[in-house]
């Protein structure tokens, strides 16, 4: 169900309009309804009573979705439309409300006199906002179908500008939810040839708005969608954080009901335990210890940096050999493309810091991986060597297991974003 309200100055032009050839009067009410012409004599008759009054002619059409045609009978139709009129304050006035067979969509329109009986201008403030409401609470109570939006506009049909409003309207909508923050929007629009303009204030040079531009067509985020709009786009950045922080501990949880597990089924004697090491200043607990040690990867808040006393809090994973442990502002094990392959955050990160690691790389079709080995001679190399079996000397066996305070590489500011 969709309404739109509009306000005009002219009844003769409204009342033909709706009373064509497919029309079906459902009801009339103040006025002589034998025909279109009594009909506008009728309502210009009230109208004269108030002539400084503009915009007289109020005119709702209201369509429906197809899902609920089967719904639709003029008695049910005639209901929604005066509910409606009734929860937007449209009473004691004149006005028709006129049913049309011309399209697939179901609809209906409502011509009414602003000028009530009493001679009154029935106000059209915030109808917008009022509008909106009033359709999801019919809907709701009723049982119709909630239409897609644009979802189901017909791309192909567009022209410049809109062709270009709804290809960035799509390429939002694709990424939005693994964006964190501006920097990771901007960054993901790139690969659709989408660029971002952030609007900053004078004062605090904090970001209050963003446009959105492509081939030379720009649109301020809020006219794509309201959704959009910068002061949207952050509660949806704070929405994606705290959902990601959910999947962590979620996987988190289930590792440690699988230690937990495997712990009740050893011996007493094989449960003693070496001292957990520290990391950041922070003690591991031996839950979070065993994600670490098996290749999973832990969230840890306020750890100090080993250069000051800076508190930072990040994704936590170690090298293959369980000797350092590396730090990311994003989900290490999110993909991203590095020299030929599409890898794992925590590969390039491995790879970059120039440790030899057992990659997981997407391969040839939907949720395929190959593990080729991959490293750089130098850390200064633009380009990292490839290898199907691990180049490594013997003596690079993983290392015992044993108590270590970790020693933290200098994490320059952002460094984890830029990955």
């Amino acid at each position: 169900m969709i309404a739109k309200n509009i306000k005009g100055k002219s009844f003769r032009g409204c009342v033909r309009y709706v009373m064509n050839d497919s029309h079906e009067l459902l009801e009339a009410e103040g006025v002589f309804a034998d025909s279109a012409k009594s009909i506008i004599r009728s309502f210009a008759m009230q109208r004269s009573g108030r002539k400084e009054i503009k915009q007289p002619v109020g005119h709702i059409p209201i369509s429906f979705s197809p899902e609920d045609k089967a719904k639709m009978t003029n008695d049910f139709m005639l209901q929604l439309a005066k509910e409606y009129m009734a929860e937007m304050g449209i009473k004691n006035t004149q006005y028709i409300i006129v049913r049309h067979h011309n399209t697939d969509n179901e609809h209906l329109h409502i011509v009414y006199n602003r000028i009530d009986n009493n001679l009154k201008l029935i106000s059209v403030n915030n109808d917008y906002k009022r509008n909106i409401k009033v359709c999801k609470k019919l809907k709701d109570k009723h049982g119709l179908t909630y239409g897609q939006g644009k979802e189901k506009v017909n791309r192909e049909k567009l022209n410049d500008p809109d062709r270009v409003k709804y290809y960035i309207y799509d390429a939002i909508r694709e990424v939005l939810p693994s964006c964190n923050n501006p920097a990771d929007l901007r960054f993901s629009l790139q690969k659709f040839g989408i660029e971002i303009d952030y609007k900053h204030k004078r004062t605090s040079n904090e970001i209050e708005g963003v446009s959105f531009r492509y081939n030379d067509i720009a649109f301020k985020g809020s006219q794509i969608d309201r959704k959009f709009s910068f002061g949207n786009l952050k509660k949806e950045f704070q929405i994606n954080i705290e959902v990601q922080k959910k999947q962590v501990e979620q996987v988190q949880e289930k590792q440690t009901k699988q230690v937990k597990q495997v712990q009740m089924q050893e011996p007493k004697q094989a449960q003693k335990q070496p001292k957990i090491p520290t990391i950041g200043g922070l003690e591991l607990t031996r839950d979070q210890w065993q994600v670490l040690k098996e290749g999973g990867f832990i969230y840890l808040e306020n750890m100090k940096k080993k250069d000051n006393d800076e508190l930072f809090s990040s994704y936590v994973f170690l090298n293959d050999e369980k000797s350092k442990a590396f730090f990311s502002y994003k989900k290490p094990d999110g993909f991203v493309k590095y020299g030929q392959y599409e890898m794992r955050i925590r590969d390039k990160m491995l790879i970059e810091y120039g440790y030899v690691t057992k990659a997981k790389v997407k391969w040839y079709g939907i949720g395929t991986f190959a593990y080729p080995y991959l490293w750089k001679e130098n850390k200064a190399d633009l380009e990292y060597k490839e290898a199907w079996g691990d180049p490594r000397v013997p003596k690079a066996e993983k290392e015992k297991e044993s108590p270590k305070q970790f020693q933290l590489p200098i994490i320059k500011k952002n460094e984890g974003r830029k990955i």
